[in-house]
């Protein structure tokens, strides 16, 4: 799992505004050409200090820090440009309204050492649920989600003794908030109530690879990768229809295997 403050707190600590504003003036004047004004550091100043959690950043929050929304507009192809090219971290529009950002790290997360230990139990958790929602045809029901960690000893109601007692929530605010999961109400028939299902997010399609997953697969249930070729074609299929010329069904593999824990599978 990238972290986007990763690249920008090497080069400074993006919680301190102050030092940050100073920071960003001086490397992004000796990095571009381009002529800037205040308006664009300011603009860059809150989305640096606003995508340490990873939160998207609504527009309008974004437009409150400058003169006005036309100026905010005719800036932000040269704030993104410049926060590409000078912090490595691409600047993102989610779907839908209203107008949201997320911030991407380009290089991904060399080690879980980079890592604090609260990021790492998360990062060990949201691989298995990515992982399962896979193996499922890319989306699951929320109740089969819960079943299938409570098979795996995780209980989301319960304190665990790795990841804690609050895993119900971590899944339906931290993950769903910060766009790795992507949480839908739908009903199946008129006759049917309607479900909650769990589907990957747009930053988890951004910072993790299907490539990534099968490999984490492969340690997880101890099969080769080939074994999951299938799934990942569908995956893929999912992502670019014009690649699936006929359905296929989804198998779930998951339940074929006792599954352990590995928290260093990553």
């Amino acid at each position: 799992m990238a972290s986007t403050s990763r690249n920008a707190s090497r080069r400074g600590n993006a919680r301190n505004t102050q030092s940050q504003s100073q920071h960003t003036q001086s490397q992004i004047l000796e990095s571009t050409p381009m002529a800037i004004d205040n308006q664009v550091l300011t603009m860059i100043n809150f989305i640096l200090c606003h995508s340490a959690n990873k939160v998207p950043i609504k527009f309008t929050d974004l437009t409150a820090s400058v003169d006005n929304r036309n100026e905010a507009i005719k800036r932000l192809p040269l704030v993104s440009q410049l926060l590409e090219e000078t912090y490595g971290i691409k600047l993102i529009q989610l779907d839908g309204a209203p107008k949201r950002y997320i911030c991407v790290a380009e290089a991904p997360v060399a080690s879980t050492a980079e890592l604090t230990s609260s990021q790492q139990k998360h990062q060990a958790l949201l691989y298995i649920i990515l992982t399962y929602i896979f193996l499922r045809g890319n989306k699951i029901e929320d109740e089969k989600l819960y079943a299938m960690l409570t098979m795996m000893e995780i209980d989301v109601h319960e304190e665990h003794g790795y990841f804690g007692d609050d895993i119900f929530d971590v899944i339906n605010d931290t993950f769903v908030n910060q766009q790795y999961l992507r949480r839908e109400r739908s009903q199946l028939s008129p006759y049917d109530d309607p479900k909650t299902f769990f589907s990957w997010g747009p930053r988890a399609k951004c910072e993790i690879t299907y490539q990534e997953i099968v490999k984490f697969a492969s340690k997880l249930f101890n099969q080769d990768a080939s074994f999951f070729q299938q799934q990942l074609m569908m995956a893929e299929g999912v992502d670019n229809p014009e690649m699936m010329e006929t359905p296929n069904e989804s198998i779930d593999n998951t339940e074929s295997y006792n599954v352990t824990m590995d928290t260093d599978s990553q």
